[in-house]
């Protein structure tokens, strides 16, 4: 294989730390590989190399791709033990191996949603959405682990801080009690044994005399703390990424770190990859004309390998309708012409926004697949919820309300105050649950409501039913609720809420309504070649396709309306800057002019792209 002069510098650099800065289609993984076969060629034996990623599934691509290079050599895998692995794995057996932790004290996410859950009913803290609050938790309890941040100096985005400072102390004195830790414990456990324990820190360093960390712009706190106690000595660390391909912030990723690298490793030798093998000349002037706006950067000049293509298609449509109606003609033309369907991808920035524009565009003939999972409609989101109040309403007088997982799944949705666990005990039914929850007033109100909402539904038409859930259950102010909480618009909410209103028409019972939801749902199970993708731009990274479209790129979506300081900006701006360099030869950036009948403005990022 042939290099250009800066990947043959990352694949001859041999001792000492090193930063490539690898951008867009810059060939990061073909590099981190042929370093490690350089290694290993020069002496090196391949249990002392450790390559970190973020997923197993990039850990097990780069493993296949190293050994695919190594094939042509008769190279053993068994022979050769080059450690690949997550954080989370090398971490843990590192726990492991010490005789500190055992499989069985890792917190499972179940076990974990479960804790958080008790606590919040325990300690009466009022949410819009259980489920999302939780998450929120989950989240932020990361953050506070992950980059070692005091809890007492912590501000939460997820609630209230005094809610969130119930819910930690609560959280940590239950897993105490109960000799677990969770995921993120690992990084911190982990951490503070080897900061301790210089004997056998030291043995650790000796295990692992070259370390490789890719997509080094995900690192938070704890895994770059540990990464510097395993390196010393020899500070043999090799990283790769790009910090303007930096968008998991709310995981509690922190781009900062990579600047810090530099003042940590004053004999760093940097590398930059700034030559894109994937997209035209076009996209790439593009992304460069909106990265330049974030302000702490390293600047990378990125040039295309690809000469050039096609200007990117920049448009303005008055409706989102108007918009997706040219988008279908777009794909049907470019499949006409050759252009194979996985080839060509549907970005957005959310997903409550797939949804619609899945349906609307099966509407039209344009077969698509993508999203949280790749079901339709009613498998996620508000079509989910509907069609469960639906099943629920069919079933909780001849189901155990524990074994009905519909009425479990729409259980707080509005919040009604009722423990999961106290609804899933054996024989449970609405009369014994009266009698559990005969003390408090509240829950009994909420619990006898919830009795008479379902036997209502289940008396009605779709159309009418639908028409109740929405406003007599009140699962429309709940999206009210939901969004303000989370901080966001709900119009997208709302158009998924008329989309299913409109299907709910096209049928006369609740059991054809139910029994076509979920054909629907296992028509779309099994994504197949002659798809074209629809995902978000999180999802989309790492990906590249023929033809990007990204569409609904108005202000408060992209960026979202939660940005309200400059570094949130930079995100969405980096997160922007990620889909856009997806596209190999067509890139298509759709905005429009009214949502929901009210007037929207442009994302200011078209403007900054197009300069």
């Amino acid at each position: 294989m042939e290099f250009n002069e800066a990947q043959m510098r990352a694949v001859n650099h041999k001792e000492g730390p090193a930063m490539v800065l690898a951008g867009p289609g810059s060939g990061k993984t073909t590099v981190i590989t042929h370093r490690v076969k350089k290694l290993i060629e020069g002496g090196v034996s391949p249990e002392k190399i450790m390559v970190v990623t973020f997923t197993k599934a990039a850990a097990v691509h780069m493993q296949k791709k190293f050994f695919s290079i190594m094939s042509g050599e008769n190279w053993i895998k068994g022979s050769y033990p080059v450690t690949f692995g997550t954080f989370h794995s090398i971490y843990f057996r590192i726990l492991k191996l010490s005789g500190r932790y055992k499989s069985e004290n890792i917190l499972s996410t179940k076990m974990q949603n479960d804790i958080i859950r008790e606590i919040v009913i325990r300690k009466k803290i009022e949410a819009p959405s259980m489920c999302d609050f939780m998450q929120g938790i989950v989240g932020e309890i990361g953050n506070i682990k992950g980059n070692m941040i005091p809890p007492e100096e912590y501000n939460p985005l997820c609630c209230e801080r005094e809610k969130f400072k119930i819910v930690y102390e609560e959280y940590e004195k239950e897993l105490a009690a109960g000799n677990k830790i969770d995921f993120d414990d690992i990084l911190l456990k982990c951490y503070e044994m080897l900061k301790n324990n210089r004997e056998l820190c030291e043995k650790w360093q000796e295990i692992f005399e070259y370390i490789l960390v890719d997509e080094f712009q995900d690192i938070n706190r704890v895994q770059y703390e540990i990464i510097k106690l395993l390196a010393e000595p020899q500070n043999n660390i090799f990283i790769v990424g790009d910090d303007d391909q930096s968008i998991y912030g709310f995981r509690g990723a922190c781009p900062e770190i990579m600047f810090d690298f530099e003042k940590d490793y004053v004999e760093v030798e940097r590398i930059l990859l700034n030559v894109n093998y994937r997209s035209k000349k076009e996209i790439v002037k593009l992304s460069e004309n909106l990265i330049k706006n974030n302000i702490k950067r390293f600047d990378k000049n990125i040039v295309s390998a690809n000469g050039e293509g096609l200007k990117p298609d920049v448009r303005k449509f008055e409706t989102q309708y108007d918009e997706l109606m040219y988008v279908c003609e777009l794909i049907k033309n470019n499949i006409e012409k050759g252009v194979p369907p996985k080839e060509i991808a549907i970005l957005v920035r959310n997903n409550s926004q797939i949804p619609v524009i899945k349906n609307i565009l099966k509407e039209n003939s344009v077969s698509i697949s993508g999203g949280k999972t790749e079901n339709g409609i009613y498998e996620n989101g508000v079509g989910k919820d509907i069609i469960s109040y639906i099943k629920a309403a069919m079933t909780y007088k001849n189901v155990e309300l524990g074994n009905n997982a519909d009425l479990i799944y729409i259980l707080n949705k509005p919040a009604r105050l009722v423990s999961r666990q106290i609804i899933s005990k054996e024989n449970m039914n609405f009369t014994q649950l009266k009698k559990i929850y005969g003390h408090n007033a509240e829950s009994l109100k909420c619990i006898r409501k919830l009795e008479f909402d379902l036997n209502m539904i289940s008396k009605l038409n779709p159309g009418a039913a639908f028409l109740y859930i929405k406003n007599g259950v009140g699962y429309e102010k709940y999206l009210e609720d939901y969004a303000r909480e989370k901080k966001i618009k709900s119009g997208e909410l709302k158009k998924q809420l008329e989309t299913i209103r409109r299907d709910s028409g096209k049928y006369e019972t609740l059991k054809e309504w139910v029994e076509g939801a979920e054909k629907k749902d296992t028509e779309q199970k099994t994504k197949k070649e002659n798809d074209v993708n629809i995902m978000t731009m999180h999802s989309a990274k790492g990906l590249e396709f023929e033809i990007v479209i990204i569409v609904d790129v108005i202000q408060g979506i992209i960026p979202t309306s939660k940005a309200v300081r400059e570094r949130e900006f930079e995100e969405e701006r980096r997160l922007f800057y990620v889909a856009v360099t997806r596209a190999k030869s067509i890139l298509g950036i759709y905005t429009i002019e009214k949502s929901l009948g009210c007037e929207v403005d442009a994302s200011m990022f078209i403007n900054e792209s197009i300069e």
